[in-house]
């Protein structure tokens, strides 16, 4: 297992970056491929997304990637010192709140009858890499969990867990297109055909009182997530050949008409989880 640091930096095609050039091509290379990009500081939610994620997935490694800043008061010198000395580990700081709800959520997601069997079994934060032609970048992805099966679990922190609210936020992050992509690197890597490799969700509220869901993915969702993938990374490939990454297309604004750039969204009961 390699650290979070590490896979982003390794070349090669993520889900992510499929969903990032629907946007429009300069910002997948300026996220993505150029060589001089930076590490994106992540937002408050992604840190807490990444928090939860090691201490579900995996709890033995929390120490190498996470410090833990319980007591330090910010407002002395000494803690603005003491947090000045955490920050130049390199670890991710986590405050003793974001701890103890972090371990609520483990706990609510133990206590699921469902959701709790499903990380028993198998191998976490997963790393596939798919080689391909030498003049093309490699497909990438890590899958949360890997069981045996095979089968992929995703685990997702969200402030609405219920099927409506994370049907409305698979539509709007690409999360469908991920989801079709691991299962196509699972296939590659395994010898399996796509079509015996389900895909599940496990999503938890990351307020009180922590309710879990679990969404087993339709074949549906996954098709429309595949054609989004295999459609993007065709855009990809024609951009990496020419070394040509346009930005937002010239065109006339008109009332009430979308732009070139896909949408996520979804219409209510349009597709099931």
């Amino acid at each position: 297992m390699s650290s979070n640091r590490s896979y982003f930096r390794r070349p090669g095609v993520s889900s992510h970056a499929l969903i990032e050039i629907a946007r429009t091509p300069l910002h997948c290379w300026s996220k993505y491929v150029d060589p001089a990009r930076e590490d994106e500081e992540p937002t408050a939610a992604m840190r807490f997304g990444t928090l939860v994620h090691a201490l579900v997935l995996t709890p033995a490694t929390f120490a190498d990637e996470f410090a833990l800043a319980d007591s330090i008061n910010r407002r002395t010198k000494d803690g603005q010192a003491e947090w000045a000395a955490l920050a130049a580990t390199g670890k991710q700081i986590v405050t003793g709140k974001e701890y103890r709800t972090a371990l609520e959520i483990v706990k609510a997601i133990q206590r699921h009858p469902v959701a709790s069997g499903l990380f028993r079994a198998g191998e976490p934060e997963k790393t596939l890499v798919v080689e391909r032609e030498p003049h093309r970048w490699p497909l990438k992805g890590r899958v949360d969990w890997l069981n045996p099966q095979p089968a992929i679990v995703e685990l997702k922190t969200a402030t609405d867990a219920s099927r409506e609210g994370f049907l409305r936020a698979v539509y709007r992050h690409g999360y469908h297109l991920s989801a079709a992509y691991y299962r196509m690197l699972v296939s590659r890597a395994t010898g399996t055909p796509e079509d015996a490799i389900s895909h599940a969700f496990v999503v938890v509220e990351t307020q009180r009182p922590y309710a879990v869901a679990v969404y087993p993915t339709s074949e549906r969702l996954l098709a429309e997530g595949r054609e989004l993938w295999e459609t993007n990374l065709a855009r990809f490939d024609a951009c990496w050949t020419t070394n040509d990454w346009p930005s937002y297309p010239v065109e006339s604004l008109e009332p009430g008409v979308g732009g070139g750039r896909p949408r996520f969204e979804v219409e209510e009961g349009e597709v099931e989880l």
